[in-house]
């Protein structure tokens, strides 16, 4: 049975055997920062889930909305820099299962700190301990979203620093992130439909923060693509002439020459063939890489891109609707 649970559940392509001691190390160099990731992500899933849950509990209505958006945003930044630097995460040997398990750990450890930090701002120390164990079973619902950012992250390192596989890959590690926010944004549902909300803020206030939110995540997401449109063109006029490339030997040693593509997987180097020889005899680099190879890396990226815009819309979409709903009530 399909689930939409299914894509961070499911197991992860074969990755690599590592081929000495610093193997994971550079792997884990590769792989970019999660910290400002997981911070944007953790504010906006700080703020709004302080907000959904004031729709079911009063006291909840009293908290400053900044304190769980800055504390969350803090222990995000923490939870991203452990995912990223902890080796045993990133080791080809370790079950999927397993990788479910510590994210889901961390994230709880993280929504905890936050949540604690709520309870002491708002409530002193009577109510560090009850919200520490609140923020931890809340923080639990963005498991999901914070396992499909750290393995577009993991992915993110394959491709060669400045290539077209490394910006695709990156562009989706945001549009992740987007997605997630976006998602954040769209848990307002019930407080819009309810009118229950924070007490410092106005409730025209709640429902815009939800709107820009998701708004922004769906633009964002869309603009990215559009970006990934150009890149996409010219891999695809690549993919068209592969078959008059001509495939160049013994040339990994020497650098690129500025007018060629660096598609950022693969070693291989192509010519276009003897038109391009120039005086000494030498074929003109004109792109690196596996053409092969990269067209599947962007199919994979637009495909992944592709459902965080329907995350980001479905967002966006319950929130107009629950708005639109609550408006008819008083016309």
């Amino acid at each position: 049975m399909n689930s939409p649970m299914k894509e961070w559940w499911e197991t992860s392509p074969p990755r690599p055997e590592p081929t000495g001691p610093a193997s994971d190390d550079e792997e884990i160099a590769k792989m970019p920062s999660l910290a400002k990731p997981f911070a944007a992500f953790g504010a906006a899933a700080g703020l709004f889930a302080v907000l959904a849950l004031g729709s079911f509990r009063e006291p909840l209505r009293d908290v400053s909305p900044l304190v769980p958006m800055i504390a969350t945003a803090l222990a995000g930044a923490g939870v991203g820099a452990a995912l990223r630097r902890w080796k045993r995460l990133h080791s080809p040997m370790l079950a999927r299962e397993a990788v479910v398990l510590w994210v889901a750990v961390l994230t709880a450890m993280g929504g905890a700190a936050s949540g604690g930090v709520v309870g002491l701002f708002t409530w002193g120390l009577d109510g560090f301990v009850r919200f520490a164990f609140g923020g931890a079973l809340v923080s639990l619902v963005f498991v999901p979203s914070c396992l499909v950012v750290f393995d577009a992250a993991r992915r993110a390192g394959r491709g060669r620093h400045g290539s077209l596989v490394a910006a695709t890959d990156a562009r989706t590690v945001i549009s992740t992130v987007l997605a997630g926010i976006a998602f954040a944004g769209a848990t307002q549902v019930p407080a819009v439909l309810s009118a229950n909300t924070s007490n410092d803020l106005a409730p025209l206030a709640q429902v815009l923060l939800s709107f820009v939110a998701t708004l922004g995540g769906t633009l964002g997401i869309v603009f990215l693509e559009r970006r990934d449109r150009g890149a996409k063109k010219a891999l695809e006029a690549f993919e068209k002439d592969a078959p008059w490339l001509d495939r160049l030997v013994d040339r990994d040693g020497e650098a690129l020459p500025t007018s060629a593509v660096d598609l950022g997987i693969g070693a291989d180097q192509w010519s276009r063939g003897s038109d391009n020889y120039r005086a000494n005899g030498r074929a003109e680099v004109l792109v690196k890489g596996s053409i092969a190879e990269a067209t599947a890396a962007f199919e994979e990226c637009s495909k992944r891109r592709h459902r965080s815009l329907v995350v980001a819309t479905c967002g966006l979409t319950a929130i107009v609707a629950s708005f639109a709903l609550r408006l008819s009530v008083f016309l």
